[in-house]
């Protein structure tokens, strides 16, 4: 097994390499099928220890698919001598994770939106193309009053299920190959 991790993760690479983890670099541009993690949920404390605010109790998503890399992003496989320092490091859940000490917040935090006076008409005609979405909408403002008097929810559910949506936002940037 091993872990694939795009090159602009400069600061979780130099600490991986700080503490002897072997690397091997993509030699060219590939497409390859992937275990990836989807964060679901995770709490976040609210004093800060040494310099980070820690997440807890992280909750994932796991699926497979397949992902563009690039010449330069870098391979870790387990089999070496700092194979714990590795999956202790990289596996979200783990107590010490760069994930718990804060290195991939930028995937927590959205960077596209809609507007919603341009969006409510692309919303319309894509619900009215996608039955099972506009009863899962149905189903969501029966059974959540503050969901169903909120316009912008509404179209962020709908934005948040379309194709178009921003791929990587939730989703944990290092990958375990082959999954």
């Amino acid at each position: 097994m091993a872990y694939l991790i795009p090159r602009g993760w400069h600061n979780v690479i130099e600490n991986l390499k700080r503490n002897g983890v072997v690397f091997d670099p993509l030699d060219q541009d590939s497409l390859i099928t992937v275990g990836i993690y989807k964060i679901k949920d995770y709490k976040t404390r609210e004093r800060v220890y040494e310099g980070h605010y820690l997440h807890y109790d992280v909750v994932l998503e796991k699926h497979i698919d397949a992902i563009q890399f690039h010449k330069g992003d870098f391979i870790a496989y387990t089999d070496q001598r700092a194979n714990r320092y590795l999956v202790e490091t990289l596996e979200p859940q783990g107590y010490d994770s760069f994930f718990v000490w804060n290195y991939f917040d930028t995937v927590l935090q959205m960077k596209e939106y809609f507007s919603p006076y341009v969006f409510e008409d692309i919303a319309a005609g894509y619900l009215a193309t996608h039955p099972e979405l506009e009863s899962a909408l149905k189903s969501k403002k029966n059974a959540d009053d503050s969901f169903a008097k909120s316009a912008w929810a509404q179209l962020r559910f709908v934005y948040e299920r379309m194709p178009d949506f921003e791929p990587v936002y939730m989703r944990y940037p290092v990958y375990r190959w082959p999954e």
